[in-house]
């Protein structure tokens, strides 16, 4: 259906002149005064098509040919001419699209895509307000086990322990017990990440974060998160949790800036060869 619904919208434009094929081959349908001939379609069809996918794809396409002729009908019936008088509109849409292109071809050449971490530092610092965050995030880890698991005792006596010996004990426990085992200490997420994970709604997060840990149960599993470090909604984003969001800005902002620099030198060319001038 997916690969139909592709077919079908790359194929859009084609509808509307269809009905103007110079070449009239066995017609298929007809809409009013419009056909849609055999010639029309032959083509819509990509490679390694089979049989029966074939049919589905030709059919789709008549159906929906059908559909914007009739759409179109009553368009141009209800229309007023002046309504219908679309002729501007579709010079300025080209025009757009044409500059468009060609601005994205420009970028394409030219943009240097290499960004360095100093730049990314530089540009965090001077627009750090920009980045308030919409959700608390922590550093934090997850497990869930089986009740019966026979390392959940003493996987729930060290899951919140700092010392390095029970951190690495801990790891080696999870791996082996735990159904699931998260362990996000060394990077920011979402605490709603970890909390669409728990059988139940945490019902006072700020309370969460100010023992710095869950415990949950259902039927069969045990839910334990240790919440390490906590940034609340409304405070700044850490640089690392935004680092990605930051190389955007600055591709997007090299990108206007070539655009701009684009635009610029096309206008002082145009000036200085007289290509332009400006009546009074």
């Amino acid at each position: 259906m997916m690969k139909q619904f592709k077919i079908l919208c790359y194929l859009l434009p084609a509808f509307l002149l269809s009905c103007q094929q110079t070449e009239k081959s066995r017609p298929v349908a007809r809409v009013y005064d419009k056909y849609l001939y055999q010639s029309d379609i032959q083509n819509i069809f990509l490679t390694n098509v089979g049989k029966e996918d074939s049919i589905l794809i030709t059919q789709s396409y008549i159906e929906k040919w059908i559909q914007i002729q009739l759409l179109l009908k009553q368009a141009e019936n209800n229309l007023t001419e002046k309504q219908k008088n679309v002729a501007r509109q579709l010079e300025d849409y080209r025009a757009s699209l044409l500059i468009h292109k060609f601005e994205q071809a420009y970028i394409n050449e030219k943009i240097d895509t290499v960004i360095k971490e100093s730049e990314i530092k530089d540009y965090y610092l001077a627009n750090k307000g920009n980045f308030l965050l919409s959700e608390p995030i922590v550093k934090a880890l997850f497990i869930k086990l089986r009740k019966e698991a026979p390392q959940s005792n003493k996987i729930k006596e060290i899951y919140r322990s700092k010392r390095q010996e029970d951190i690495q004990l801990l790891d080696n426990l999870a791996y082996q017990a735990a159904t699931n085992y998260d362990f996000f200490n060394d990077q920011w997420v979402p605490f709603s990440v970890i909390s669409r994970q728990l059988p139940y709604p945490v019902e006072n997060i700020e309370q969460v974060f100010t023992r710095g840990y869950v415990e949950m149960e259902d039927g069969s599993y045990i839910y334990l998160v240790s919440v390490k470090e906590v940034k609340l909604q409304g405070e700044i984003a850490p640089l690392e949790y935004t680092t990605n969001e930051l190389r955007q800005f600055i591709l997007n902002s090299r990108k206007q800036k070539l655009i701009e620099q684009l635009e610029r030198n096309i206008y002082i060319k145009a000036r200085d060869d007289k290509s332009f001038e400006i009546f009074k």
